[in-house]
């Protein structure tokens, strides 16, 4: 079944279902409930500012979340788009880029997609408010656009930016048809837009993560893909690569270090990342520490490395703030 066909049978059945007995479950699905809290403040118009750590794959949760707009009520069309081709570029070249992509919110085919050259920010930034105006007069449906890769954007088309859609969304109070979302691994004082809420795309739960193999690597054992959800912690590059991995070898392994031999490349990108963060005396003790599987008190000048690494997640205990790594396949990676 291809991706909008199955978000279509979804969408059935939540519209036809009766109570769930096992609606706990959905609450579990911590993607899913990031996934349900983003289309509302879409639907609304409203804008929306993402943080996406490091190999959580935010280009397919926006490609599904674009589809779950086009096919639910009210429907919005979408239009994604990946910032990382702005990765060195000068702050020029980022003006041309955002101006097309906005032009072609509203061009009825991409031929016809014509966006001004502005001179400087001032001229980017009511070019960008023309963009907008035009989209809000001319789309046949509302529009959302939604950008991931920020953190290669120079800050100041960031700044920009934000600036623009404040006019904008102050001229436009109420029944905009059109918005933004921008996500982005750093959360930069640059990456804001005005009354935006400011989402963190989770990991899989448990079950999503089973779930998401099962579509990956073929049927496997109840006991096998609750064993693999766990090694994977839910982080969706990982879940990626062991469910290929275990396609391309037949079967899932029933080892840890199977699993890693598994993950292919992305092992190699992980001890990578891992060996970078340990060779700071500090950050070494505390990988040990987190190594363990328990949680501990947040030590943000400690901490805080590791989070831009992607290793660490955060949560809430007793009233305070937590870190715990990010997968139990990261012990294996360090050993």
């Amino acid at each position: 079944m291809n991706r909008l066909a199955r978000r279509l049978t979804i969408l059935k059945g939540k519209r036809e279902g009766a109570f769930d007995a096992e609606q706990h479950h959905v609450e579990l699905a911590l993607r899913g409930r990031t996934a349900r809290k983003v289309r509302t403040h879409l639907r609304r118009m409203d804008p929306v500012c993402m943080l996406t750590p490091r190999w959580s794959r935010p280009q397919t949760f926006l490609e599904d979340l674009a589809l779950d707009l086009a096919v639910g009520e009210p429907g919005v069309s979408c239009r994604t788009v990946s910032l990382r081709p702005l990765k060195g570029r000068s702050e020029t070249e980022a003006w041309s880029f955002v101006l097309r992509v906005l032009a072609q919110l509203y061009a009825v085919s991409w031929n016809e997609a014509r966006a001004p050259q502005p001179a400087s920010r001032l001229g980017f930034r009511t070019a960008v408010e023309t963009m907008l105006e035009r989209t809000q007069n001319e789309a046949i449906a509302p529009m959302a656009l939604l950008s991931h890769g920020a953190e290669f954007v120079p800050w100041s088309v960031l700044d920009d930016l934000s600036q623009a859609w404040a006019r904008f969304a102050e001229a436009h109070p109420e029944e905009r048809r059109v918005t933004l979302l921008l996500a982005g691994t750093v959360e930069a004082p640059a990456m804001h837009i005005e009354h935006a809420p400011r989402v963190v795309l989770q990991d899989y739960g448990e079950a999503e993560a089973a779930a998401a193999i099962v579509g990956r690597s073929g049927p496997s054992a109840r006991a096998q893909l609750e064993a693999a959800a766990r090694f994977t912690g839910g982080m969706p590059a990982l879940v990626d690569a062991l469910g290929f991995g275990a396609r391309a070898r037949g079967a899932l392994p029933r080892s840890n270090s199977g699993m890693v031999r598994a993950l292919g490349k992305l092992s190699d990108e992980l001890r990578g990342a891992l060996e970078i963060a340990a060779s700071d005396p500090l950050i070494a003790e505390r990988l040990e520490l987190l190594s363990r599987g328990e949680s501990l008190v947040e030590v943000p000048e400690v901490d805080q490395p590791l989070k831009m690494a992607g290793l660490i997640r955060y949560s809430r205990r007793l009233g305070e703030d937590t870190v715990q790594l990010r997968a139990p396949a990261l012990v294996d990676l360090l050993s």
